[in-house]
């Protein structure tokens, strides 16, 4: 035997084997909302798309508004968006924004009912248990676990290596709060909805969590106080849940047009910052732009981040 070959190979297994984490521990995914907006963005969409394609994430989020929210919210538009969804060759999860369905009664965007768009919406884009896209996954749906709301088909969870995902329907136009009945049964089912998620997540002890949604959480102070905001009870009860969690954490949304990562959540206590807590809002309307996320358990901080453009 060749002591020096025997060396060289031996070299070459160890290197392989410190090569191994580096692969095995991590994995990336793409968040994206907001688009497209006008006519001519729905090339600039498909070529979005056709990047994300190409470099493979293990699926794709899309976190609301598939329209502006003064453009007609027909079927026949709703269709041809799915149709899109469907062209991702990874699982793409979706969650829906205000502008699919409660701005929908305004004149510009065909003056429909509001609560019968949203339930075209769960129909046509919700009616089984996968996710949309070339290759869909299975989603643990509110609907199937929680009797009491059958209709949140939209609320969803799913597992990928030790983080855990899931979808809120929590929407912008101050979460329909001016629709009172609505708001509160969806308000209602969607503070279930995350406690049920936060319970998942110790009880299967999961390393990260990641939770999406579309609504800007934090674009007013008064978002957070103010009786007549639609948003402050799931500021309030994401505040409480991450301080217990202990373990990194990512809220996904949209809504408000351009890129921020930052720690805005604090400890409902201590009001000291959730250092484990990261929000990220993705950009939008004029920027048909997403974000790819990759999480990466071997490090203190999993969650990286890189803005993912359209590829000439």
């Amino acid at each position: 035997m060749n002591p020096i070959k025997t060396l060289l190979q031996q070299i070459v297994v160890a290197s392989l084997c410190c090569m191994i984490p580096l692969w095995a521990h991590a994995f990336r995914f793409i968040a994206l909302g907001d688009m497209p907006y006008r006519d001519g963005d729905e090339i600039r969409f498909e070529q979005l798309i056709q990047s994300i394609n190409r470099s493979q994430p293990i699926l794709s989020i899309f976190v609301g508004d598939t329209k502006n929210g003064s453009s007609p919210c027909s079927n026949e538009y709703l269709q041809k968006i799915h149709r899109l969804f469907n062209t991702f060759n990874q699982p793409l999860v979706y969650t829906p924004g205000d502008n699919e369905w409660t701005d929908c009664h305004r004149p510009s965007a065909g003056a429909f009912e509001p609560s019968e768009r949203l339930q075209f919406i769960r129909q046509f884009y919700f009616s089984d248990t996968k996710s949309l896209g070339k290759n869909p996954i299975r989603l643990n749906r509110q609907a199937d676990i929680h009797p009491r709301f059958k209709e949140f088909v939209e609320n969803a969870y799913w597992v990928h290596e030790s983080t855990l995902f899931a979808t809120v329907h929590v929407v912008g136009s101050n979460n329909n709060f001016s629709q009172f009945t609505e708001y509160t049964r969806r308000n209602q089912a969607n503070l279930a909805w995350i406690e049920h998620v936060f319970t998942i997540a110790k009880s299967q002890g999961v390393d990260h969590l990641v939770i999406a949604l579309q609504a800007d959480l934090f674009y007013s102070p008064e978002q957070t106080t103010s009786l007549t905001s639609g948003l402050r009870d799931t500021i309030a009860l994401l505040n409480q849940k991450l301080a217990d969690f202990s373990k990194p954490a990512l809220i996904i949304h949209g809504d408000s047009h351009r890129l921020i990562i930052d720690q805005p959540f604090s400890d409902p206590i201590s009001k000291r910052t959730l250092d484990r807590a990261y929000r990220l809002q993705v950009m939008g309307d004029r920027q048909i732009e997403a974000v790819e996320i990759t999480v990466d358990k071997t490090k203190q901080s999993p969650f990286s981040f890189r803005p993912f453009l359209i590829q000439p």
